[in-house]
């Protein structure tokens, strides 16, 4: 067939599958809600029926078990079903969504003003520079500009990101380096959302932008010391996963790059970085509990790697260089993490000097070394936190913290802040569900804390408004779950309110008390808000991770529903009116607790929903999987899988009633494919019994994160919020 015949049936195709869907509608939420007014030239009766996926059976086998996947086919992207598909429910979606307008046009109104505006971040000094981020009001992206550190000095612009972007729906510009000579900025882009970027140049004398005619790439970027030979990272087709390290020269074709180092094992991933003294090039090849580290002195490019300590399964270890001395963060011999210091000469294990011992419970997430102190964030159950050491004798200056229950970390700006090794003072950044997050500067001399810069949000938020509590759960084999609760003063009404839970517990990356954004606008209206602390984060340390993990990852999903419960049990929520919210492997633990106790929720939000997790962890080609099976656990494992495949939600889904549904995906999604949800709704479309609401919307256009830009979310989050109100009603 020639390619015009195929495109012209693919186009036919998706005709005659929007017309079939546009012929029905499924009712609301509740069999007494009014339909809808029609809209122009759109059928009143075409909201009555969703789309329905057609059945192309496909069976699999394992372990002397037998299972059919009817929705495998809508993996195949090339397939014009599969776009046909994917179109018909976001078509169907937009004419459910027509009835909800006003309040999605308001939502989108507040959410927009509020992160509009013009703002100046905190500075922060490389290289003899003082650089900032600057927003002008309207602007989707910040202008990166730079002084020199000295009086009277003017202003430079190094990237105007605004400016780049122009004409591009989509523009992730995801890291910068700028050369050691301050001569030039190197800079990668992503321009559909997949994580494979371009990686461009620009001469900051002249303007000058050119494209190094690298493609597929990370976003890993390093400059040598010579200032012209770049150190990038190549992602393998199919998995995304970055294998391989080259070298280029700028100015010379990416044809003629070198490559230096592959990494063979597919559960293993490269990144790419420099240490804080500059004088060397950090070579990681990372698995999820497994790790190991080449060096290279920045000043001698063309010499190879030199490998620090052989990998060892299960031992983690990250390190960075500061005066004569290598300072390592390590799990050898403690699971929360402890710090070591070893010779430059000789940094391998054999060397290792203990500085900083575990603390049992509280999580070592990483560390920053300077020349006079170090810093290190931590994980624990009152949130994240920073401490202060003096690198002379490990003596502990202590970090003073605006709120006890929040979130403190080390400001990053771009991966570039706090890179000065010779600063003696740190920038600390801190937000909580009543402080939205703030820049502070911590002199580690005096032990002052200075305020240098507050997000926009500090403009309209109150938090005399608003309360914060925290309550525990009991899970069903006794264990203590933590949750938060936020809600408005004076709003708590006798019996409860309409409450969202959300919940992620997942890679040891806890749901911290941080400042709740867009959330706030669904508060204002009335809801309680509950952040579920479940196992899978780090929140008690790495006990917490390895009970919410693998054999262990039923833990996640009872924990949230003991949460669910017991936020109805003291009074917190209305038990007719609950919601729960996840996103990625968040989506996974609200999809998982629907199916384990589908009565409990009002509606379910899943944002980009890890939700088919035997097909994926089966299929190592693709993207991330092969990183992740120390997460969910390896099927080829007759225990592992059994485990998978007990709590899956798209190989739980049952002839069973659920609750409403708001549901989405990013065509160029490469951490959850957007197959995943798509083969979920299509399911339970097929195998539930009542006539609850499924909204399936795909961005055809973005990736895991969505649009780009600060106001990229904003459409999509309005909408969200306006279909929880909506459901929330009397």
């Amino acid at each position: 067939m020639s390619s015009f015949m195929t495109r012209l049936v693919s186009v036919l195709a998706l005709a005659v599958f929007l017309l079939a869907a546009a012929a029905a509608a499924e009712p609301g939420p509740g069999p007494d809600r009014a339909p809808p007014a029609a809209t122009v030239g759109i059928d009143p009766r075409a909201d009555r029926e969703p789309p329905a996926a057609k059945i192309v059976p496909r069976a699999f086998e394992a372990h002397g078990v037998r299972w059919v996947d009817e929705y495998h086919w809508l993996a195949d992207r090339d397939d014009p079903d599969t776009m046909a598909y994917l179109a018909a429910e976001n078509a169907y979606a937009e004419r459910r969504l027509v009835r909800l307008r006003p309040l999605v046009e308001e939502l989108a109104a507040e959410l927009h003003a509020r992160a509009d505006g013009a703002h100046v971040s905190a500075d922060f000094v490389e290289h003899g520079y003082v650089y900032r981020r600057r927003y002008v009001p309207g602007a989707r992206f910040a202008a990166v500009v730079r002084r020199r550190n000295q009086p009277g000095a003017s202003e430079q612009v190094v990237l105007d990101v605004e400016a780049l972007a122009a004409g591009h729906k989509q523009y992730e510009l995801n890291n910068y380096t700028v050369s050691p000579d301050n001569e030039i900025v190197v800079f990668a882009v992503d321009f559909t959302g997949d994580r494979r970027h371009r990686i461009f140049w620009r001469n900051l004398a002249t303007g000058a932008v050119a494209d190094t005619g690298i493609e597929n790439a990370a976003s890993d970027l390093v400059l040598a010391a010579d200032s012209r030979t770049l150190f990038y990272l190549r992602t393998e087709p199919g998995t995304v996963r970055a294998h391989q390290l080259w070298r280029h020269t700028l100015g010379t074709p990416a044809a003629q790059d070198t490559l230096l180092h592959e990494e063979g094992d597919i559960g293993f991933e490269l990144g790419v970085g420099r240490s804080k003294s500059d004088r060397y090039i950090l070579l990681r090849s990372e698995h999820q509990n497994t790790s190991e580290l080449r060096i290279l002195r920045a000043d001698r490019p063309h010499e190879p790697f030199r490998l620090v300590e052989p990998r060892r399964k299960g031992v983690v270890y990250a390190a960075d260089h500061v005066g004569d001395s290598f300072y390592i963060r390590t799990n050898l011999d403690a699971p929360d993490f402890r710090l070591v210091r070893a010779p430059e000469d000789a940094p391998g294990a054999a060397n290792w000097v203990e500085i900083l011992p575990e603390t049992p419970g509280r999580h070592i997430a990483y560390f920053s070394t300077f020349e006079t102190f170090l810093a290190t964030v931590e994980d624990g159950e009152a949130g994240r936190t920073v401490r202060v050491f003096r690198r002379a004798d490990m003596r502990e200056i202590a970090v003073p913290r605006p709120q006890a229950l929040g979130v403190m970390d080390l400001y990053v700006a771009d991966g570039n802040a706090n890179r000065d090794a010779s600063a003696t003072t740190l920038q600390v950044r801190f937000n909580s569900l009543l402080h939205p997050t703030a820049i502070y500067e911590f002199d580690t001399r005096t032990g002052g804390l200075t305020l240098r810069e507050r997000s926009l949000a500090a403009r309209w938020f109150d938090p005399d408004a608003y309360e914060v509590k925290r309550i525990v759960a009991t899970a069903p084999d006794g264990e203590a779950v933590p949750a938060t609760v936020m809600y408005r003063k004076g709003r708590l009404r006798a019996g409860g309110n309409p409450t969202l839970v959300t919940g992620y517990g997942a890679y040891g990356w806890g749901q911290h008390p941080g400042f709740p954004g867009d959330w706030v606008s669904l508060i204002d209206r009335g809801f309680v808000y509950v952040l579920a602390h479940v196992r899978g984060g780090r929140e008690k340390g790495q006990r917490w991770h390895d009970r919410g993990r693998m054999l262990a990852k039923m833990n996640s999903f009872t924990d949230f529903i003991a949460v669910t419960e017991a936020v109805v049990a003291q009074g917190f929520a209305d038990p007719r009116r609950v919601f729960s919210q996840g996103g990625s492997a968040g989506g996974l633990l609200v999809g998982a607790a629907m199916n384990l106790r589908p009565e409990l929720y009002a509606g379910v939000v899943a944002e980009v929903p890890f939700v088919d997790v035997l097909t994926s962890t089966f299929d190592t080609s693709l993207p991330l999987i092969s990183l992740e099976l120390e997460e969910w656990g390896n099927p080829v494992v007759k225990a592992q899988f059994d485990a998978i495949r007990a709590y899956s939600p798209y190989d739980n889904v049952a002839a069973k009633a659920y609750p409403p549904m708001f549901v989405t995906a990013g065509l160029h999604d490469t951490q959850v494919g957007y197959q995943e949800p798509a083969k979920w709704v299509a399911r339970l479309r097929a195998r539930k019994t009542d006539r609850n609401e499924i909204l399936f919307l795909t961005n055809m256009e973005a990736g895991h994160t969505g649009l780009s830009g600060r106001f990229g979310a904003v459409a999509e989050r309005a909408r969200i919020i306006a279909w929880l109100v909506s459901l929330a009603e009397p």
